[in-house]
């Protein structure tokens, strides 16, 4: 036996006519009754009959609109002949010129309401007709009301009798009966509660689905749409304006009246993307890492004789004998080791040191009400995104932190009085670089790193905002490209990076206290390439969570994150330097016209 057909309702319902609604109706009735009938029910069945509620519901919303639309048009359409006949009534029997009674009426009467004129009009046209005689007069009073008798007389208009607004229970919740009126948040609560004790649970929230509790719908006293004759919408705020109370709303003073429009969406500006420190990155499948201690070219000359590369002096230049490395072999050196009283020194290979670097987590956990959640879901996900942007920040501080650690304490460069930001910032980035090109013996093309607060971008770009002529684009048109490539003339690549060196001691640069000028003093940490890792391991995004400690308080979590870094420092060293400047375009003394 073939498999019914399921019913489903067409999903725009105002093309259909009424007697294809009507079938309809009868249809999904028929199918309910159906599938109610059997024997056996799947939860396929449930969400199947659950939806042929919901097409059932739309139907019938769209037959109430069309036989309220009708009964609406057919009353205006009755009032419109009841206007038309009177206005017709008044041409026809209206005074054209106006005497006798009539005129002695509006000599001796100023205060004539148009009720009183239409009346008196009627009479007037009565009187001379058909003079004295009282039966007559009876019977042309009759034929010729006034407006507002008329108006009295008019068959009220229908106005569909509103249902108040509902929320009604869903199906499968213990103790409470399908499609029951829910009056109150508590008795909505109540459902919540009775709903999620009566789920299964779950580990780790993956692949649950969502469930209906409550369904909650609105009623109108008129309903109107593209369909709707422009007359009818003409007349329906007609009457709402000639309405009970609505005139004295309309011209009562002291305010607009109207309750103010609630507005659901959050102001957000954080960024979720941060400028991030850049640095090579390896994934760490372990705890950590282990990696050699890298000799520096001074490690490798040292021999008896030498300098000790900690000292820093010497370097290369030292007293060389038959007893150094690199050995100093004279003729006297090669006849006596004949005898074996000289032999040149051998280098041996140092086994090297290890160092290690453990993972670290982080993690963030957010907790949701289910009510709240489902009420006002803009709340949570804005709270969200907030706590996700928050935690990239943290993140990047954390890192930032630890290579500055690694890098030791700041060193200071010689105070240079009233020197702008510019020439101050790049001229000790070169000092910095050149020095450290020396110490390892660096080819003078080889990149160094240097890292800034990202605010130094804006010092610098400030500063030559104030020298005329820096280049064609105009006074202030200075690009991050131009500030790069002052560094890259030098071979230095520059990081401009969030999180540090502001909401702090260090600069109060975006904290609570409105700054109005820029700081004179920034840090900056100069390095070879390569001298930091930064490796990543284990990271978990749960996303949200349902267990039933939560489920019988009625929360759920709804983020939870976590991920693990390390920072190494492979390298021979990372260097922390501190630099003073003036913000005003002004170069050292003595010198004019430099074009930077």
């Amino acid at each position: 036996m073939p498999e019914p057909e399921l019913f489903a309702a067409p999903a725009d319902l105002t093309l259909e006519q009424v007697e294809r609604l009507q079938t309809l109706e009868t249809e999904a009735v028929a199918e309910f009754d159906r599938v109610m009938g059997l024997e056996q029910h799947t939860p396929a069945d449930l969400t199947y009959t659950e939806n042929l509620a919901g097409d059932l519901d739309r139907i019938r919303a769209e037959l109430r609109v069309r036989a309220t639309r009708e009964a609406e048009a057919a009353t205006l359409a009755q009032q419109e002949q009841q206007r038309q006949l009177a206005a017709t009534r008044a041409r026809v029997h209206g005074p054209e010129g106006g005497s006798g009674t009539a005129a002695t009426a509006a000599d001796t009467h100023t205060d004539l309401s148009v009720e009183s004129i239409a009346q008196a009009t009627a009479q007037g046209v009565a009187l001379a007709l058909f003079g004295d005689d009282k039966n007559k007069l009876a019977l042309a009073q009759r034929n010729f009301a006034s407006l507002s008798a008329t108006q009295q007389h008019a068959p009220a208009p229908k106005v569909p009798e509103r249902t108040p607004n509902a929320v009604t229970a869903s199906i499968d919740i213990p103790g409470v009966a399908h499609g029951t009126d829910l009056p109150d948040l508590r008795a909505l609560g109540e459902a919540f509660q009775r709903k999620a004790k009566a789920l299964p649970v779950t580990r780790d929230g993956s692949g649950a689905p969502r469930h209906l509790v409550a369904s909650a719908r609105n009623t109108f006293d008129h309903t109107i749409d593209e369909r709707t004759n422009p007359a009818v919408v003409e007349e329906l705020w007609r009457s709402m304006l000639e309405g009970q109370g609505s005139a004295e709303a309309l011209v009562a003073a002291g305010g607009w009246c109207a309750p103010s429009e609630l507005k659901y969406d959050f102001f957000n500006i954080a960024s979720a993307a941060p400028r991030m420190i850049d640095l090579p990155t390896v994934g760490v499948s372990r705890g950590g890492i282990r990696f050699p201690v890298s000799p520096a070219i001074g490690d490798v000359f040292f021999q008896a004789g030498g300098s000790s590369p900690a000292s820093g002096f010497g370097g290369f230049a030292f007293s060389m004998s038959n007893a150094t490395d690199p050995w100093l072999w004279s003729e006297t050196d090669d006849q006596l080791t004949v005898t074996g009283s000289v032999n040149k020194p051998v280098l041996r290979v140092p086994c090297p040191t290890f160092s290690e670097n453990r993972l670290e987590c982080y993690g963030i956990s957010l907790t949701a009400g289910n009510l709240t959640d489902d009420a006002y879901p803009e709340a949570t996900q804005n709270f969200i995104r907030l706590l996700r942007a928050a935690y990239a920040h943290a993140i990047n501080a954390r890192l930032i932190g630890l290579m500055v650690t690694a890098s030791g304490g700041a060193n200071t460069i010689a105070t240079a009085a009233a020197q702008a930001v510019v020439p101050r910032i790049i001229n000790a980035a070169a000092l910095a670089a050149t020095d450290y090109r020396n110490r390892y013996a660096m080819g003078e093309d080889d990149v160094l790193e240097v890292v800034y607060p990202n605010w130094v971008l804006e010092v610098m770009r400030s500063d030559l905002g104030y020298k005329p002529g820096i280049n064609d684009m105009g006074l202030y048109a200075v690009a991050d490209a131009q500030i790069q490539g002052l560094f890259s003339a030098r071979n230095i690549r520059a990081q401009f990076v969030s999180d540090w060196q502001v909401r702090s001691t260090t600069s109060l640069l975006g904290s609570s206290t409105v700054q109005l000028a820029w700081p004179t003093t920034v840090n900056f940490m100069l390095y070879a390439a390569g001298t930091f890792l930064h490796g990543t391991g284990l990271q978990l995004d749960l996303g949200v969570i349902r267990d039933s400690v939560l489920n019988a308080e009625n929360d759920f979590t709804a983020l939870w994150a976590e991920e693990c870094h390390l920072i190494a420092q492979v390298g021979h060293a990372s260097r922390l330097y501190t630099v003073d400047f003036n913000v005003g375009g002004n170069v050292a003394a003595g010198v004019t016209g430099v074009k930077v």
